[in-house]
């Protein structure tokens, strides 16, 4: 396994919460904390074959994005 997959989680994690916490503030940069967590995790899922995780980081990370493109415009 490569030596950076079992953090890589874990920095997903924190970027994660991160994201949500700066969400209570209304920051409108707390979704692309998210999105880096969602991506972290999408690797993650991958390398260790997880695909169900895989698809609903997508998920995620995608709704993420999609929120952002709406907080930026109104």
């Amino acid at each position: 396994m490569i030596p950076y997959i079992d953090i890589l989680s874990w920095v997903g994690n924190v970027f994660i919460c991160l994201g949500l916490w700066y969400m209570g503030d209304k920051k409108w940069w707390a979704f692309l904390f998210s999105i880096v967590g969602e991506t972290c995790w999408v690797v993650y899922s991958i390398r260790i074959h997880m695909w169900s995780l895989a698809f609903i980081t997508v998920i995620f990370g995608g709704l993420a994005i999609r929120n952002l493109v709406l907080w930026k415009r109104s």
